[in-house]
């Protein structure tokens, strides 16, 4: 498929088109582009399904790398999550995400209690979730009926060594079926909030906006639906197109290339491959 519409804004995924994995090495040519965009005055920010890093450390990390970031170019879940809970005047949680941001969240005025006594469970990446961690928190969602806040819905991620964990996606499918009274709710890819929240932030309409992504199930299916241009990169989950097959092919991404640096801001770039 070919677009001529020319893009004014820029949606950038972080893990799979900046960086590779965990580790946060630069993938050739991510630094560059993005300081095309910003030399240029170009309206863009990352939005990210990341719940490993706090916020400011993730930025650090992309800093220390090389690229132009702050704060305010993030558009991240954690965030999003935390204004969910206080909008619902929820303080009381218990995290099932990476222990190493508990202290995060306490810092964002939330009290970390155990299943028990929370208002609602929170789930993130966490390498070392276990099934009694999950069956800990059954009495809540189904007796209960405390809601799940799933902060995104990857079914897997890539770990510092590029390799493939459980995400919260295949998590939140398990209580779910264990617990179908509960509500699940998401703020993250795939689900509307964060692109809703991205385009505020870029001020741009979404058929003026180009969302690039590793994943284009998990993410770029939604960013069409909303109106955006996509731009799918082999540079991180998915090494070939092989995935698209998943996909009715009128939900195929706009733009596919090798990495970030084959994505021309000025141009359409490579057409999605037809069926044959």
């Amino acid at each position: 498929m070919t677009d001529p519409r020319p893009c004014r804004a820029f949606l950038v995924d972080i893990e799979g088109v900046l960086v590779r994995d965990k580790r946060y090495l630069p993938i050739a040519g991510a630094v560059a582009w993005l300081e095309n965009l910003e030399a240029r005055g170009l309206p863009w920010c990352l939005v990210s399904n990341n719940t490993s890093h706090a916020p400011e450390d993730l930025v650090s990390d992309l800093r220390h790398a090389g690229f132009p970031v702050t704060l305010e170019r993030l558009v991240g879940v954690l965030g999003l999550g935390a204004q969910w809970l206080r909008q619902r005047g929820r303080r009381r949680i218990h995290w099932l995400g990476r222990p190493a941001l508990a202290d995060w969240w306490r810092g964002q005025g939330f009290a970390l209690v155990g299943p028990d006594d929370c208002e609602t469970v929170v789930l993130g990446v966490n390498a070392h979730l276990t099934v009694e961690a999950l069956d800990a928190v059954l009495p809540a969602l189904h007796d209960r009926q405390v809601e799940l806040l799933c902060l995104h819905r990857n079914g897997f991620w890539l770990d510092d060594r590029s390799g493939r964990r459980l995400g919260p996606g295949a998590w939140a499918a398990a209580l779910a079926a264990a617990a179908p009274a509960t509500r699940v709710v998401t703020v993250g890819k795939p689900a509307e909030p964060i692109y809703h929240e991205a385009l505020k932030r870029v001020a741009a309409a979404p058929a003026d906006t180009l969302f690039i992504s590793d994943d284009p199930v998990a993410d770029l299916v939604t960013a069409a639906r909303l109106g955006m241009r996509t731009a799918f990169v082999l540079s991180g989950k998915f090494a070939d197109c092989s995935v698209l097959g998943t996909l009715d092919q009128e939900q195929w991404p706009h733009i596919i290339g090798g990495s970030l640096a084959d994505i021309d801001p000025d141009g359409t770039g490579a057409d999605a491959p037809m069926k044959g």
